[in-house]
């Protein structure tokens, strides 16, 4: 007997618990999870099929359900695929939300950025992330609107991270110029190695993982900070008087 797909499989089984609810019909529970089940079998396919293989019917099948009930939800492919990676996506800015509803009781600005930067640097380095990013990155030149998704996509997570810099602004532990370019150069330094290493199929361990997004932090509030604010003294402080400023200050020139 041919061995399975694994979208194949996850067609079984969706169907397998729709059948037991009764023909054609949706347990209260099943029907509440059905989005999840819907995004679920719609990932499982594209990182099977590609994006130019995976069709409306396939998804359908895989997840248990009609084209109906898939298309009353997803207007075509595109819409799809980035509900898939939005939902990747909301899971590793779910921290930052945590922090909205109390600014004066949130943790040090190093804590809080390890955190965020700790849940992108996973998401990059998700197996079922990276395979989504090779299917976007393969495709992109000749389809315009995976190219859309991913610009769509990566504003959204500058948004949510310069959401957490500007709370860090406005109690005096940053300062910010361009929040936003800043918000992607944080992202680029927590995420960009991970992200690599995961496409070329050599992912980093734990410990790399926050080995890098400690060491992406520290760099990072070494270059916004505001004095004082990270208890370590600046590039600029720790620096020994040139021959001009020592002798502005009065100080007796050094042969």
């Amino acid at each position: 007997m041919p061995k399975r797909s694994s979208a194949m499989t996850a067609v079984t089984g969706a169907t397998d618990r729709r059948r037991s609810g009764g023909p054609g019909r949706l347990s209260a529970g099943e029907a509440a999870r059905l989005p999840e089940r819907l995004l679920e079998a719609a990932q499982a396919v594209f990182l099977e099929q590609g994006y130019a293989r995976t069709t409306m019917d396939a998804v359908a099948r895989a997840a248990g359900t009609t084209r109906k009930t898939l298309y009353a939800r997803y207007a075509d492919k595109s819409a799809l695929l980035s509900a898939v990676v939005e939902r990747l996506l909301d899971a590793a800015l779910a921290p930052m939300r945590v922090q909205r509803s109390s600014e004066s009781g949130s943790p040090d600005a190093r804590t809080l950025l390890v955190t965020f930067g700790r849940e992108l640097a996973r998401l990059s380095a998700e197996p079922q992330v990276a395979g989504l990013n090779r299917l976007i990155l393969a495709e992109a030149a000749q389809r315009p609107e995976l190219a859309a998704l991913f610009g769509t996509l990566y504003a959204r997570a500058i948004a949510g991270v310069r959401e957490c810099l500007d709370r860090l602004q406005r109690q005096g532990r940053l300062q910010l110029a361009d929040p936003d370019r800043a918000a992607a150069a944080f992202i680029e330094m927590v995420a960009s190695l991970p992200r690599l290493r995961a496409l070329l199929g050599r992912p980093m361990s734990d410990d790399e993982l926050e080995a890098g997004v400690v060491h992406a932090v520290d760099l990072f509030l070494g270059g916004c900070a505001t004095r004082g604010s990270t208890g370590r003294k600046s590039a600029a402080d720790s620096k020994p008087p040139t021959r001009r400023r020592a002798l502005r200050r009065g100080a007796a020139p050094h042969a």
